[in-house]
């Protein structure tokens, strides 16, 4: 098929840039991706002006063809939001006008974005006219590749995503991508200690490998370390009965598909030894297990590369499978006067707008799972088999068998940002008197890791917090404090106000109730603006359940000094299944005895946007039936209005109870409140008066 006279005479190294400063809006929605505030004189070059066009020239015309694919998924999604808008159920969009510009990617790689601009008549209309910009939607985006041997694999760096990827010229891309690796300064020392145990993959053509145990102490070498999803049950592991055997050989056709995946890659980048957890630590002894767990740190950061079987749910998947074909068109193609023959494909359009999905890969089967985070953090570089194609991260960046370059990573341990980058990225913090600043700047990283963490899966929920332990020691290191079942001893104050997010509480215990390991789901924590402590911290301890100071608890308690308030539910006119508002709305009220009757929601510790949600917040209010509840005051934040002017601050409360039977307390949720519905300053009181309370 041909190409029509606007797609032949597309000027794509010439391509209008996207404008810098836009507005995006995070719709949640896969196709529809606005952006806000687009300069009406900068629209960019102009294609077909109506979807009717479109539809028309892509009877004959490939480019056209793959563009109508994506506008069309475009024009579903709304079409089936539009009663839900109507029925005052969801957010309702404007209509895209299929009048069409093309752009170059903002970043990424080669391609285009194909925007559409919106056209209303509403308040919002009325207030764009009179800035001078518009509202748009990303219809489609293309992204450029070439095949090998092309003249133009010179200057473009993309390629079609190889359809299996055990073929050698998936295996050269990924060698090659090693190699540029290794040329950078950057990049790990070439041998590091190796492990305790490590699986020896032996020749290239053996039907075996070996588990060596134990490895002589301060052995130097180069391995692999595997990340992926065990799956239940896990028959294929190392205990105390089948150490030996492992010693003596292991059948490659016996193993686990995404065992043998790892065995064959590791092999084919010419390495020897390999990390397997489930082969390397001995499964059922509890002491290994805790010992070897604790060693994750070390092993994961002196891996020579960690390969992470991304697309795979459990280990009888394997990694090294066939992926899906893309549609290509071909076209003529010159750049820096070198010609040749470029392929054109649609690119996901969240990805394109919020690029970080690219890095974090959050529909993957391992992107869900506890300690795929920790160990993709703690490795220097890592391969990523993804259900579409490959990837590959490093200090430099994140690429992908496409094209896709991007210059950041994952959030990774070893790449910390000091005071100055910061500011870069947060200038907000900029002149602030933020308590401790260098030290808060250093666990910012650790803040923003406990967000990813929150949401993900573990297969035993006892392993919270040993599967966090590796970046926890980093941290603690790096600020030299204690760690606290997740907090830290010098910043409880305000580690303590986190704030849950999709939370649930958990059944066994595994952490005391002020700790966000108490349950699963975000942690929102630690304050981007300046605060006054109220509460004083007296005393806390954690009791270990082993030996690793970062690993499970079986106790702990915080002794402190805090101002307190009883709180009342206000249980009048309560509708948690009321619509059309916030859904933290819907959480019953609380007031204090002296402050504004009206009082505010409360933030118990539950999962408020869930749909079970009314039923667990009925279920919370029908248990504190006859149970007196109170405010712990923590701390009291800080902010500027825009006149630069001091406000009168917000304070940040626990919502508590005492335990049946003691004189301890619970945590039951947060509080965020101001001077009207406190009904006092509890700061500017005699803190000698405030009462001595004990949360465990």
């Amino acid at each position: 098929m041909s190409l029509c006279d606007l797609c032949k005479d597309i000027p794509w190294e010439s391509l209008p840039e996207v404008p810098a400063d836009l507005s995006c809006n995070l719709t949640g929605h896969k196709y529809i991706q606005p952006v806000m505030r687009w300069p009406k004189n900068e629209r960019g070059h102009q294609h077909h002006q109506s979807l009717d066009a479109l539809r028309n020239s892509a009877s004959s015309c490939a480019l056209c063809q793959i563009i109508l694919s994506s506008a069309e998924n475009v024009e579903k999604q709304l079409e089936e939001l539009k009663p839900k808008w109507e029925a005052k159920e969801k957010i309702q969009y404007e209509w895209p006008t299929y009048d069409l510009f093309l752009v170059k990617r903002r970043e990424g790689g080669d391609g285009c974005w194909v925007m559409s601009f919106v056209d209303g008549d509403g308040e919002r209309s009325k207030r764009r006219k009179e800035r001078g910009d518009e509202d748009a939607y990303i219809i489609a985006a293309l992204g450029l590749c070439v095949r090998d041997g092309d003249p133009l694999e010179e200057v473009i760096e993309g390629r079609p995503v190889e359809g299996d990827a055990r073929s050698q010229v998936a295996f050269r891309r990924c060698r090659k991508w090693l190699q540029d690796c290794n040329n950078h300064p950057t990049c790990i020392p070439a041998e590091t200690l190796l492990p305790s145990r490590v699986i020896d993959v032996g020749e290239s053509n053996s039907p075996k490998v070996h588990l060596w145990e134990p490895v002589p102490e301060g052995t130097v070498g180069q391995y692999v370390s595997l990340s992926y999803c065990w799956g239940s049950p896990l028959a294929f592991t190392t205990t105390r009965a089948t150490m030996e055997s492992r010693k003596a050989g292991i059948e490659i056709a016996d193993m686990p598909a995404t065992y043998q995946d790892i065995v064959r890659l590791t092999r084919e980048l010419g390495l020897r030894y390999l990390w397997v957890d489930s082969l390397c630590i001995c499964q059922d002894e509890y002491a290994d297990w805790e010992k070897e767990s604790a060693k994750m740190l070390s092993i994961y950061s002196n891996a020579y590369l960690t390969v992470a079987a991304a697309r795979a749910k459990d280990i009888s998947e394997g990694f090294l499978d066939s992926r899906t074909s893309r549609s290509f068109v071909e076209l003529d193609y010159v750049r820096s006067d070198i010609r040749g023959k470029a392929l054109a494909f649609n690119l996901p359009l969240r990805e394109e707008l919020v690029n970080s999905d690219y890095v974090t890969l959050p529909h993957e089967p391992l992107s869900q799972r506890a300690w795929g985070l920790q160990e993709r953090v703690l490795s220097h570089r890592v391969m990523i088999y993804g259900s579409d194609q490959m990837f590959f991260e490093c200090n430099e960046g994140f690429r992908g068998e496409d094209g896709l370059n991007l210059d950041f990573r994952h959030a990774c341990a070893h790449k910390s940002l000091d005071g100055t980058e910061l500011e870069k990225q947060r200038p907000w913090l900029k002149g602030l008197n933020i308590n401790e600043r260098p030290k808060r700047d250093t666990l910012s990283g650790w803040y923003e890791l406990l967000w990813l963490y929150g949401l993900k899966k573990l297969t035993h929920a006892s392993d919270k917090l040993p599967a966090i332990s590796g970046i926890a020691s980093i941290y603690a290191e790096r600020i030299g404090e204690e760690y606290l079942a997740g907090l830290w001893r010098d910043q409880l104050i305000e580690g303590l106000v986190w704030q849950s997010l999709s939370f649930r509480r958990v059944s066994e215990y595994r952490a005391p109730s002020w700790s966000w390991a108490s349950g699963d789901g975000i942690p929102a924590t630690g304050q981007t603006v300046d605060y006054t402590d109220i509460a004083e911290i007296l005393d806390a301890k954690v009791v270990l359940k082993g030996t690793n100071p970062f690993g499970e608890v079986t106790d702990g308690w915080i002794k402190l000094r805090a101002p307190c308030e009883q709180l009342h539910l206000i249980l009048e006119d309560w509708d948690p299944e009321a619509k059309g508002q916030h859904k933290y709305q819907n959480n019953v009220g609380v007031r204090t005895k002296n402050g504004d009757p009206k009082g505010c929601s409360s933030r118990f510790d539950f999962a408020f946007t869930a749909d079970d949600a009314p039923q667990e917040a009925k279920k919370i209010v029908k248990s504190l039936e006859g149970v007196d509840i109170y405010a712990l005051f923590i701390l009291k934040s800080r902010s500027w209005k825009a006149d630069d002017t001091e406000d009168e601050g917000t304070y940040h409360a626990l919502i508590v109870k005492r335990v049946d039977g003691t004189k301890n307390y619970q945590r039951l949720g947060f509080l965020v409140a101001d001077k009207e519905m406190v009904g006092k300053e509890p700061e500017k009181e005699d803190r000698e008066t405030f009462p001595t309370i004990t949360l465990v």
